[in-house]
């Protein structure tokens, strides 16, 4: 299977068309709320009426491409799959904040080749093809490519974080090093979708993005977006980010950025452990 231009556009109909009926539900109070891992980690209708969406629609484009999503939960036998997040950042969606996004992406052979990332409150995409360069469509249909960054030092960088369910029950929770960049950074931020972070990394609006204990439908889009847009993603001891890892690093790919980065959340750590 090739990835193509047009197969970008009908996934972010695709992603469109969930972001709609996450929002018609959430307006007409069918998002009811539930609870999963613990009280703070909320499903709601809205999520798996979404997934249920992009499954269905997906199989109709693409027949015989599996697909994993986070509510259904059930990893692929097969090498050639779709990643989905219905919504990322549910939280966000169930007290009616505006940052969350549909996340889909595309594995072919072991390599991400396409990403969409959905924003359900700014109804706006961030996409990305393999190769390709990453971008920014407006509902207008207007798009610019995507440019990370050029800030170099830590001390004027503008870092996003967020934080696990855990959080309560560990102290390996990353309060560490969130304490540890905050005085040393312009600022840090927790806006809660891991998937828009990453894009606003790949965009140039923040410069880098750290965060542990994810899932591979939380990242996989985003660490394309980041990387096609000039930017590193790697896990919190340097080697590059793979499928397989729930902690990242992306920053806007400045060398000196990306290692105080690194030598920060080592040094948090191993102060915390």
């Amino acid at each position: 299977m090739s990835v193509e231009q047009k197969d970008v556009d009908w996934v972010i109909q695709v992603a469109r068309g969930a972001g709609d009926l996450a929002r018609r539900m959430y307006a007409s109070g069918q998002a009811t709320v539930k609870e999963k891992s613990n009280e703070i980690d909320l499903v709601t209708a809205a999520d798996v009426a979404a997934e249920e969406f992009v499954r269905e629609a997906l199989a109709r484009l693409y027949p015989g491409v599996a697909l994993w999503g986070e509510e259904s939960n059930q990893p692929p036998a097969q090498p050639d799959y779709w990643l989905v997040d219905p919504i990322d950042g549910t939280t966000n969606f169930a007290h009616n904040i505006p940052y969350c996004a549909v996340n889909i992406a595309l594995q072919l052979g072991g390599q991400t080749v396409l990403a969409v990332t959905y924003h359900i409150g700014m109804d706006c995409t961030f996409y990305a093809r393999r190769g390709a360069g990453a971008f920014q469509r407006l509902s207008t249909s207007h798009e610019r490519q995507l440019q990370t960054s050029s800030t170099a030092t830590l001390r004027k960088a503008l870092l996003i974080t967020g934080f696990p369910y855990h959080r309560s029950e560990s102290a390996d929770n990353n309060s560490a090093e969130f304490a540890y960049f905050m005085p040393r950074t312009a600022s840090v931020r927790n806006l809660g979708s891991a998937a828009l972070d990453l894009a606003h990394v790949a965009l140039g609006a923040a410069d880098a993005y750290w965060e542990g204990w994810l899932n591979p439908w939380d990242l996989t889009a985003g660490v394309l977006l980041v990387r096609e847009a000039g930017g590193w993603a790697t896990t919190y001891t340097g080697q590059e980010w793979t499928i397989g890892d729930r902690q990242v690093i992306a920053s806007n790919g400045s060398p000196e950025l990306h290692t105080a980065l690194l030598t920060g959340i080592q040094n948090a750590r191993a102060t915390n452990g």
